[in-house]
């Protein structure tokens, strides 16, 4: 399995034992992630391992309350994605494989959400008639949207539309790659170069045969991060790889979830996190507290 997930349900308690207080950001604090690596572990493994890391020690390094702004967290949350990318294209120089994120930082009562490809933050809430309406808080980063599909075609790669709704990144060429494989096939002659690969996201880390270390930056490690306000109505969010979201809505994932949260304590000031394996794609299951913020 290429998925791996974080889960850090008192950040201040974890960063304390690291010597890298955040005692100074909104109380309480938590983090969430689920990384789903494609062609191989390494890149999903060396983000679960790095990013909470390197979010600390920005967190850390300004104990000015009032320096902590929406803004300046997101910009963490960028810095953090693209210096991860950054190393692991450099350590790994011969890894062809690569990641797609999705992580939940928890300060206070706010929500912050950094995502990079197709992995997906659903946030459930209780409407006024009490029924339970699951929304995703991110959007996926894939090549059939206009803006990306541009993007990639300005940096010299091609869009492949392959029917039913599935769209692939490729380089220039792909398609008589392919041809020429095929024949050489029918023609038993068999085939002893790589196979070119075409891919279902147009943002990742890793993946150094479309960044620009190769010479054409088709994918970019450049997250999207949003803030959302957490209140009474917010009941559980569920962070999930695509291999879930590729077979449920993001209704179906929320009602997914366990019926009941973990065992919380008497003050209330935690509830749970759970991690299930649904057809061997990750999905984290969050719960929030009755004081509006979302803890594991």
């Amino acid at each position: 399995m290429e998925d791996r997930h974080v889960k850090i349900p008192d950040l201040t308690k974890a960063a304390k034992a690291l010597k890298l207080p955040i005692n100074h950001l909104p109380q309480p604090c938590a983090f969430f992630s689920v990384y789903d690596g494609h062609q191989g572990h390494q890149c999903a493994e060396f983000a679960a391992k790095g990013f909470h890391m390197k979010l600390l020690k920005r967190l850390s390094a300004d104990a000015n309350p009032a320096a902590w702004t929406d803004e300046r967290i997101c910009d963490a949350l960028r810095e953090v994605c693209e210096e991860l990318d950054t190393e692991f294209l450099a350590k790994f120089r011969t890894s062809p494989d690569g990641s797609t994120l999705v992580v939940a930082l928890v300060v206070g009562t706010k929500l912050y959400t950094a995502w990079v490809g197709d992995s997906r933050l659903v946030l459930c809430q209780r409407s006024e008639m009490q029924q339970m309406l699951s929304k995703s808080v991110t959007k996926d980063h894939r090549p059939n949207l206009e803006a990306e599909a541009q993007r990639v075609k300005d940096a010299g790669g091609i869009v492949l539309d392959f029917g039913m709704g599935v769209y692939r990144v490729a380089h220039d060429g792909y398609e008589e790659k392919m041809r020429e494989i095929r024949r050489q096939q029918v023609l038993g002659m068999g085939f002893a170069g790589k196979e070119p690969v075409a891919l279902a996201v147009s943002r990742a880390l890793g993946d150094r045969d479309f960044k620009a270390v190769t010479g054409k930056p088709l994918l970019v490690a450049t997250p999207d991060v949003r803030c959302v306000q957490l209140n009474r109505t917010h009941m559980s969010m569920a962070l999930m790889c695509d291999g879930i979201s590729d077979v449920m809505q993001d209704d179906e994932a929320g009602a997914a979830r366990p019926s009941e949260a973990p065992e919380t304590s008497a003050s209330r000031e935690r509830s749970g996190a759970l991690c299930g394996v649904l057809g061997g794609a990750s999905i984290l299951w969050l719960w929030v507290t009755t004081n509006g913020t979302m803890l594991g």
